[in-house]
């Protein structure tokens, strides 16, 4: 399976938006948002000017169906949590596969020690994913987030580079075109 990672463009926010404002995204978000193009270009450009994180458009067979991000990035400790969504529900099993191509282009390209990710309770097969992907479970946030009328909780992950050197030999070949 080929995927690129592709550096987020002016020309993608129209479609970032129509991901991010869809139920089947938004609902496991910390935050919703309005469907507001200007919005959208204040949130581009603060993201163009911040040196601490990375976002791309998921590509699989030329297709655009997804972003994932690096946020929070911290050098000094080789460090930065990880973050993704598929925005096109048809391709939504491929959801799977997008650790392994971070985790690998993160310790081997960008020369991280460890990616953190951070996953809302109800979204039981992200959970899932990142455990059977060798990640560790840390521990959870009680009532960290308030949303549709109430509090939920969020559980933390993380991964180092030994962890995935370990764990990721199976998934050697998973490494992202970054356009």
């Amino acid at each position: 399976m080929n995927m690129q990672f592709v550096t987020v463009e002016e020309k993608h926010l129209k479609l970032i938006l129509k991901w991010r404002t869809s139920e089947f995204v938004t609902r496991y978000m910390y935050t919703d948002i309005e469907n507001n193009m200007e919005e959208q270009k204040k949130w581009f450009q603060s993201i163009q000017n911040d040196s601490n994180s990375c976002y791309w458009i998921l590509v699989y067979k030329n297709q655009p169906i997804g972003l994932v991000s690096l946020t929070n990035i911290n050098l000094r400790d080789k460090r930065a949590y990880w973050n993704f969504y598929i925005g096109e529900q048809e391709y939504s099993m491929l959801g799977g596969f997008i650790g392994p191509y971070m985790y690998n282009y993160a310790f081997e390209n960008l020369g991280m020690n460890k990616l953190m990710g951070e996953v809302m309770e109800e979204n039981g097969g992200i959970r899932k994913i990142h455990l059977k992907q060798g990640a560790r479970e840390v521990g959870y946030l009680t009532e960290h987030i308030y949303k549709y009328g109430k509090y939920h909780n969020v559980y933390i992950f993380e991964m180092t580079k030994k962890m995935w050197t370990d764990f990721g030999k199976r998934y050697v070949k998973y490494i992202p075109e970054v356009i």
